[in-house]
């Protein structure tokens, strides 16, 4: 695979290629696309091939994709192609400001130097301030000729619902388990059993799963251990405090992961050692079983039903400190 894939060489979101490449056969690419979806599950990397898709001019014997190798498809993998322009939030600021967006309006009136069209994509849209949503807008109700503007956030509610509305809409979703492991075995070096346990503590966002597999995911596991030692003896403060710090969805995934195993280690050193448990004082097996089908549905429905992680974290420690003595 090249460093930079083409529509063909990316993993998983088969739907959403397939859509791509039909509008392309049927040389009706739209004027306007919104690619909306849970972060780090590679919105911004079909952007970037369906450009070069757009712009390879073999694209035509390689399966309505980009080649790869052309001097088009380099330069949109390298960011320098003179028809693309990617407008992201500039360093420390905390939206996409009104006049990177005006600049827009410049660039679409040009004609294409090298390529059909000319693109736009802005990443995480959702960051504009006002000023710079509404001169978007006013882009997009009077679309210039051969141009195309993608908009990729993860929050789509935070957009105008009229600039929703004048977009093609494609929702991605995390990936498969087996997606990501493909993925990540081309990215990094690891074992088999570390690349398991980064992919689950991922969760489907491979963006995630790479940041755990280069060094993060150790001292992560190490706060969470000394953390469950510690469980039936910190205040509820302390407590509250935990389930907050864990609660991000970054980090949701990965604690959800890191507890399930926690829980099936208690059940095996119960099944395996019964002599070292205290009689009078023991946590039974069926305790610990009853522990985990209560966690288990917790973090199922925080999942399904997108519950507050927050509290399902706080009722999962609750539970778990007072099986092991905790008086509140």
């Amino acid at each position: 695979m090249t460093s930079f894939p083409t529509l063909e060489q990316i993993i998983g979101h088969t739907a959403v290629l397939a859509n791509l490449q039909r509008a392309m056969a049927d040389h009706h690419p739209g004027h306007a696309h919104l690619f909306f979806g849970p972060p780090g599950v590679g919105k911004a990397t079909v952007a970037a091939a369906f450009v070069q898709a757009l712009f390879c001019p073999a694209k035509g014997t390689a399966g309505g994709s980009g080649c790869g190798q052309c001097p088009s498809c380099r330069k949109v993998a390298q960011g320098n192609h003179g028809d693309l322009v990617r407008v992201v939030m500039a360093e420390g600021k905390t939206r996409i400001g009104v006049d990177q967006v005006r600049q827009l309006a410049g660039f679409f009136a040009l004609t294409p130097m090298e390529a059909p069209w000319k693109v736009a994509i802005v990443d995480d849209a959702a960051t504009m301030n006002e000023a710079a949503a509404n001169a978007l807008l006013k882009t997009l109700e009077e679309p210039p000729a051969r141009s195309l503007l993608i908009l990729v956030t993860r929050q789509p509610g935070k957009l105008l619902p009229t600039i929703r509305s004048r977009c093609l809409k494609t929702r991605f979703s995390l990936l498969a388990p087996g997606e990501v492991q493909r993925i990540l075995s081309g990215l990094t070096q690891l074992d088999d059993e570390t690349l398991r346990e980064v992919v689950a503590a991922g969760g489907g966002n491979v963006g995630q799963a790479l940041a755990f597999s280069q060094g993060e995911l150790p001292a992560l596991r190490q706060k969470f251990c000394q953390e469950m030692v510690d469980l039936p003896t910190v205040t509820l403060g302390c407590l509250f405090t935990m389930a907050e710090q864990w609660s991000p969805p970054e980090k949701f995934a990965l604690v959800s992961s890191l507890l399930r195993k926690w829980l099936q280690e208690r059940i095996r050193a119960v099944v395996c050692h019964p002599d070292t448990q205290e009689k009078g004082n023991a946590i039974t097996q069926e305790d610990w079983l009853k522990a985990i089908v209560f966690i288990e549905q917790l973090l199922r429905q925080a999942v399904v039903v997108n519950l507050n992680r927050r509290l399902v974290l706080e009722a999962a420690f609750i539970r778990l400190a007072r099986l092991q003595g905790a008086a509140y």
